[in-house]
Formats: structure tokens, sequence, C-alpha cells
């Protein structure tokens, strides 16, 4: 199995989670989607410089021929699903857990 297989399997569970909590919850995309973004991006960044310095440092390898070849430095794009992917899951799990919902969309 690739790491794009793989990375897309996370990614579709985890949207799907999402999409079922903003749904059973009625939360409003457009109250949550700047935070979302910003989270996005805060993890993208780590995850580029982080992944570039353990694979640069010799703390783990891929094989090329599990990657789709596209790098950021020497972190394939794959990684970058994961974080992703943690953005849609945690939230969800934490609105479907009865936690604090954002604001909600008004009643009839």
């Amino acid at each position: 199995m690739s790491f794009a297989t793989l990375s897309g399997c996370f990614l579709l569970g985890s949207f799907i989670l999402f999409m079922l909590a903003v749904r059973l919850r009625r939360i409003r995309l457009r109250a949550v989607l700047p935070a979302l973004g910003v989270a996005v991006a805060i993890l993208f960044v780590l995850t580029a410089v982080f992944d570039n310095l353990m694979i640069y440092s010799g703390l783990f390898d891929y094989e090329s021929d599990t990657l789709l070849g596209v790098h950021l430095g020497l972190a394939p794009i794959e990684d970058f699903t994961y974080p992703l992917a943690a953005v849609l899951f945690v939230p969800a799990l934490w609105w479907l857990a009865a936690g604090r919902s954002p604001v909600l969309e008004e009643q009839d």
C-alpha cells in the first residue's frame, strides 16, 4: 500500500466524521472555518520544519517507490495529509463527545 492511499484513507475518515459532527450538532461552517484554517496553516509549517529536520538527521527515511514523488524539502507531500486529518478529526470527536459546540445555527 502506498503512503498516498493510506493518507487518503485517514483523510476521508476524518472528513466523514467532521461532516457527521457538523450535521448532528448543527454547527455553522462559517463559525469554525477561520479557526480550522489557522490551525491547518500552523500545523503545515510545523510539519514542514520538523519533518525536514527528522529526515535530514536520519531518524527515518521513506522508500521512494511508496511515495508520489512530490516533496517539500525532504518531506514527502503525503506527510501533510495527517495534520489536515487531525484538524478535522479532533474537533469532530470533541463535538460528538458532547463537548462545547461553537456557534450553532439559529433554530427556526
